[in-house]
């Protein structure tokens, strides 16, 4: 019972150090948060979105300190995911504090870091070697995908009905994917240690399919993906050593049945 009280008082704690009212902006020198978010415009959009957190932390932008301030309503106009949208020192719990700690995480990189660009639900960026990587940013469904795919279609859906709240997506269309730019059957960048220089068999196209870790949210899947498209070289090596690991597979597959594989082949 003493553990239970003690882990609500430290929520309770963690969730009140997050919140700050309109109130506290104005009265110690700083902007309306209200007046730095367009309230009637798409929030689902990734600039957008961003910008209400970031007027809930002048003071950290100010300070160059890490963000910690959670937005005090306006995440309700958002897709978020509703238990995320207020914080509430009663009823939070240790996941919903990761969670939002997670989100506070991911904006303000994508806010800070000079080598990502945000252009309607497109995200691009800039790797440490020179390399690009995009892909589109879906709140609604806590999904990136390739913009080739969707991202193109929805983006066009969007300029001609600029006040719908986000594009018409189904989940099942969607891919865990990013766009990269080398050309199809590309070569490992001459950086990348061990595979440098070396082709790839498969890679019909210039995507690859990156998902988040199971059992860590999209927010801090997404932190993952945006830090190793920067690092711009163990993406290489991953992806690499998935095509060495498919093309060997398909080698095993093609002694065993050089006919062609039967369609009860996992039976034999």
């Amino acid at each position: 019972m003493n553990k239970d009280k003690s882990n609500k008082k430290s929520n309770s704690n963690s969730t009140s150090d997050m919140m700050k009212t309109s109130k506290w902006f104005i009265e110690n020198g700083y902007s309306d948060p209200a007046q730095l978010i367009d309230h009637n415009g798409n929030l689902d959009l990734p600039e957008a979105f961003i910008q209400i957190f970031a007027a809930y932390n002048q003071h950290n932008i100010r300070d160059g300190k890490a963000w910690d301030t959670w937005p005090e309503w306006e995440l309700v106009l958002t897709s978020m995911k509703n238990e995320l949208h207020f914080a509430d020192s009663e009823s939070d719990t240790a996941g919903i504090l990761a969670e939002r700690q997670n989100w506070l995480s991911l904006v303000q990189l994508m806010h800070d870091s000079e080598a990502v660009r945000i252009d309607g639900y497109t995200i691009s960026i800039e790797g440490l070697h020179g390399h690009q990587f995009t892909f589109d940013m879906f709140l609604e469904h806590e999904i990136w995908a390739d913009t080739w795919n969707c991202g193109v279609k929805h983006y066009e859906y969007l300029k001609e009905y600029s006040k719908a709240l986000g594009p018409p997506l189904k989940r099942k269309e969607t891919r865990v994917v990013v766009e990269h730019s080398l050309e199809a059957f590309w070569k490992c960048p001459e950086h990348v240690p061990k595979y440098g220089g070396q082709s790839t068999k498969l890679t019909h196209d210039n995507r690859v399919c990156i998902d988040k870790e199971e059992g860590n949210t999209f927010p801090l899947g997404m932190y993952a993906l945006i830090q190793l498209c920067i690092d711009d070289t163990e993406i290489w090596k991953i992806q690499f050593e998935k095509d060495l690991a498919d093309f060997e597979h398909r080698v095993l597959f093609d002694r065993k049945w050089p006919g062609g594989r039967p369609e009860d082949w996992e039976y034999q």
